[in-house]
């Protein structure tokens, strides 16, 4: 099969009419197998997957009989899955299950002010129940020898197709473990996430508010490209399974938050067709630049070279 190649993809961050600083991302697209099919710049670079993780993680607890155990359902399995904004009603869902675990938000290692409104809490609460579920410590429930992370990194080794040993491990800003492959490897495993998750991928198409919340990329994806499901990961890292059964990952190289949704959207442009491109999902990918006063003086714009 021959491997399109393409240069990076650039987002300009422009004021007025001048271009005032460059970012550029490295982005890999996977046929329904899993193949590579197309690259723009380099994605065989090297880098964590953060938060595009949870998913998977998540699913290691289906897996256990951890969901079931409890009597959980979509919902749970999303905000599991979830980077949330902290609303109301995301915390409040972890704070039910919290409950039914017998815990409180004090148990959460997350942070040490938001507990329930912190992004990853729904994350954190899937390794709690681990734990409960199977006896192991709760206060260290965080730490790289854990159970509950050598038993989330025995999933995601298995996702990606990789010996856990051959995968870089970090801790990620909430205090869990993360993992780093190239970004080819995350645009082939969500090529094939429908198949590895079917209840997850299901659950956050299902509840994308609750995944991250109104108004946010893989909230808007998912509303706006049906049967896509969508995850974010800090440091400018997205990936998307789209609904014809292809991967598609993009990374930031520089890892500028500012510029993820931009380059995000503009390569789902460049995959997809412009018009597949709703208008709130469009408008999410060119974001205005303001002055200290709120007043619009440039924007951020992304290109993917043909």
């Amino acid at each position: 099969m021959t491997v399109k190649q393409h240069p990076e993809i650039i987002i300009q961050a422009r004021r007025g009419e001048t271009v005032e600083s460059v970012h550029r991302a490295v982005a890999a697209l996977a046929a329904c197998d899993g193949e590579i099919v197309e690259r723009w710049g380099d994605p065989d670079m090297v880098t964590f997957w953060r938060s595009s993780a949870k998913p998977f993680q998540a699913q290691a607890w289906l897996a256990d009989g951890t969901v079931e155990h409890f009597g959980w359902g979509p919902e749970q399995l999303a905000i599991m899955s979830a980077s949330h904004d902290g609303l109301h009603f995301q915390a409040g869902l972890v704070r039910d299950m919290l409950a039914d675990l017998g815990l409180s938000e004090a148990d959460l290692r997350c942070d040490h002010k938001l507990k329930a409104r912190h992004n990853c809490s729904g994350n954190h609460t899937g390794f709690l129940a681990a734990s409960v579920h199977h006896g192991w410590d709760i206060p260290t429930y965080p730490r790289p020898d854990h159970p509950a992370q050598e038993a989330s990194l025995q999933m995601f080794a298995a996702c990606v197709g990789l010996d856990p040993r051959q995968i870089p491990t970090g801790v990620d800003s909430c205090g869990v473990v993360c993992y780093a492959t190239p970004v080819t490897v995350a645009a082939a495993t969500f090529a094939l996430m429908p198949d590895l998750l079917p209840e997850i991928s299901a659950a956050m198409r299902a509840h994308p508010t609750l995944v991250e919340g109104p108004g946010w990329i893989d909230t808007l994806v998912m509303e706006t490209i049906p049967g896509a499901t969508s995850k974010c990961g800090a440091e400018g890292l997205s990936c998307v399974s789209l609904p014809d059964g292809r991967g598609l990952a993009v990374k930031v190289v520089d890892g500028a938050d500012r510029a993820s949704d931009t380059a995000t959207v503009t390569a789902l442009a460049a995959v997809l067709g412009a018009e597949a491109i709703a208008e709130p999902l469009r408008a999410k990918g060119r974001p205005p630049i303001t002055n200290d006063a709120g007043d619009v003086v440039g924007e951020l714009l992304g290109v993917a070279p043909a």
